[in-house]
């Protein structure tokens, strides 16, 4: 009986053994479920690679966009103002038509939504540029409408043209939720911004400053429901401005009594240091 059982086992290993190994795989490819299946396949594989191109252009756009507002932050008199923001003008420019331009051709409208995840963050950072470049340029935010038309930066045709092409624009990829998340990021900038003035011996632009970090937190006190991300802003913009009140404070009680050129030294403390390099 043993030995029946096992010559019959022995007969299955051998007839399984003399299947050839493609005849499985031809009779699956023939089939119309699996031709389904091997297109859903194909479409997933592509979608993932869309993903992870929008992911690399995304964080091309976020290092230079955080580059340019670095250069911006080295405008210290009124001699290289003009010079840094022609600069910081071009690079913009030239972010636009190429790194956002390449984000747009990547897209369909109805893609738009659906990838949003993976270019959101250099979007936010790309806003945080424009409207510091904006707000050191004309004194005042950028609003959402400036952003998506890029007027002031005098956009090449060209660029406008290509972007047309794949009927996706800066307008459609740019969400409100991210333009003000963008602007919440702009405030630890405008922080930066009044504690090197007060360093340079500036003690008129903390007080503007401060009343602009003061319009935002008022402005943004409205939307503090509305994501888990902006209520995480909010906090730091609260320390943002509470850094600025305490430098107008020091200002206004103090700064009658320490010589505009001693003003450095004297916040060049600890506490003013760290809150000049403090990260969002």
């Amino acid at each position: 009986m043993s030995h029946r059982g096992g010559g019959h086992a022995q007969r299955k290993r051998k007839n399984f053994k003399s299947e050839k190994p493609g005849e499985n795989t031809n009779e699956e490819d023939l089939s119309p479920i699996a031709k389904v299946f091997l297109g859903y396949q194909t479409e997933l594989d592509a979608r993932y690679d869309k993903h992870e191109r929008l992911i690399k252009k995304s964080r091309d756009l976020t290092i230079e966009s955080k580059r340019i507002i670095f250069l911006l932050h080295r405008i210290s008199n009124d001699q290289n103002c003009d010079e840094v923001l022609e600069q910081a003008k071009l690079r913009l420019n030239d972010l636009f038509n190429t790194v956002i331009h390449d984000i747009a051709m990547e897209l369909s409208k109805r893609e738009v939504y659906q990838f949003i995840k993976a270019y959101s963050a250099g979007l936010q950072e790309y806003v945080e540029a424009v409207s510091f470049y904006y707000y050191l340029k004309y004194g005042h935010l950028i609003s959402i409408e400036k952003v998506h038309n890029q007027d002031f930066l005098k956009d090449c045709p060209k660029g406008e043209e290509k972007v047309k092409e794949n009927d996706v624009t800066l307008a459609e990829m740019l969400s409100p939720t991210d333009y003000i998340l963008g602007i919440a990021d702009l405030t630890g900038e405008l922080m930066r911004k009044c504690i090197n003035s007060v360093a340079n011996g500036d003690i008129d632009e903390p007080f503007q400053l401060c009343y602009v970090l003061q319009n935002i937190h008022e402005a943004f006190l409205i939307y503090s429901n509305h994501s888990r991300e902006l209520k995480r802003k909010i906090f730091t913009l609260q320390n943002s401005l509470r850094k600025v009140e305490n430098a107008c404070y020091a200002i206004q009680i103090r700064g009658s009594e320490i010589p505009k050129h001693m003003l450095a030294d004297f916040f060049s403390c600890d506490e003013f240091q760290e809150s000049a390099n403090c990260e969002d």
